[in-house]
């Protein structure tokens, strides 16, 4: 029997303490479970206490659930925004989105891809609004702001600068709107966790900044990259995206890819590919 298995079960049938009221929740960890096995926590979880997360604009909830004799936290986005013409800082953008859908696309992305960078997250019901629930990063220790306000280095800034690429295409392959300092999260492990996509998936059939492909890319990404079509990708994200922005998702893919083969052809594949750490491989999801 899997070992998280064990821990669920052993959670489960824990005796309760002689005054009858039920036994005080166990917490766990994202390294414990498996992607379905947080799936079903989120989507099943008791809900109980909540408050506001304090940063950002979309007015996100912060709950921790209580499921099976264990409990974790879990970040609530409701946010459901469309309009033809949207004002942002950058100036007017046609077809405006912000949208807690977008989260759960790019965690299925993410996985689709193989690169197990966004957290954990479902569609569930909150306070009478379809919402996103994701999984509330275990372990961090800072934001990529703080990191740079304080100056701190990397204990292995190859392995770091590897995982800031692999950030990168994943931005420019959703066109993400809205990424920034403080929604790129590091844990104790300097892994780091992409979070926040509510502004992301474009329809928008160019790279918004093609400078960010300057540089190297995991290899099991492109690989991933050449293998996604259509039917994967519209399984994948169906209640979640339009048709446009699915085409829109393809389109930037080819000139990814493109990029990347030029790369190859021009200076070799030992200058431009490299393999992603071990604890950024995606953890099986549902069959």
């Amino acid at each position: 029997m899997k070992r998280a298995t064990v821990l669920w079960l052993l959670a489960t049938v824990a005796a309760a303490p002689a005054s009858g009221q039920p036994a005080p929740a166990k917490t766990v960890k994202a390294q414990d479970l498996t992607d379905a096995e947080m799936e079903a926590f989120l989507a099943e979880g008791k809900i109980g206490r909540t408050r506001g997360v304090g940063a950002g604009v979309t007015g996100s909830t912060r709950a921790t659930l209580r499921h099976r004799g264990v409990e974790h936290d879990a970040h609530i986005q409701s946010i459901d925004l469309t309009k033809p013409l949207g004002t942002m800082s950058g100036g007017a953008e046609m077809d405006f989105r912000d949208s807690f859908r977008h989260n759960v696309a790019a965690y299925r992305l993410d996985r689709l891809l193989g690169l197990g960078m966004v957290p954990v997250t479902v569609v569930r019901s909150f306070e009478q609004k379809t919402s996103a629930f994701t999984w509330w990063v275990d372990d961090v220790v800072m934001t990529e702001a703080q990191r740079r306000e304080q100056k701190a280095e990397a204990p292995d800034p190859e392995v770091w600068n590897r995982e800031m690429y692999a950030v990168r295409i994943f931005d420019q392959l959703i066109y993400n709107f809205d990424r920034n300092l403080g929604n790129l999260l590091i844990d104790s492990s300097w892994r780091i966790w992409m979070i926040d996509h509510t502004r992301a998936f474009k329809i928008f059939k160019e790279l918004k900044n093609p400078v960010n492909l300057r540089y190297r890319c995991p290899r099991g990404l492109l690989e991933a990259l050449r293998r996604l079509d259509r039917p994967k990708l519209d399984g994948a994200m169906r209640g979640l995206l339009g048709s446009g922005q699915s085409a829109g998702i393809l389109a930037r893919r080819d000139l990814i890819v493109r990029y990347f083969d030029g790369r190859i052809a021009e200076i070799g594949e030992a200058e431009v590919l490299y393999e992603l750490p071990p604890r950024l491989t995606a953890r099986p999801g549902p069959p």
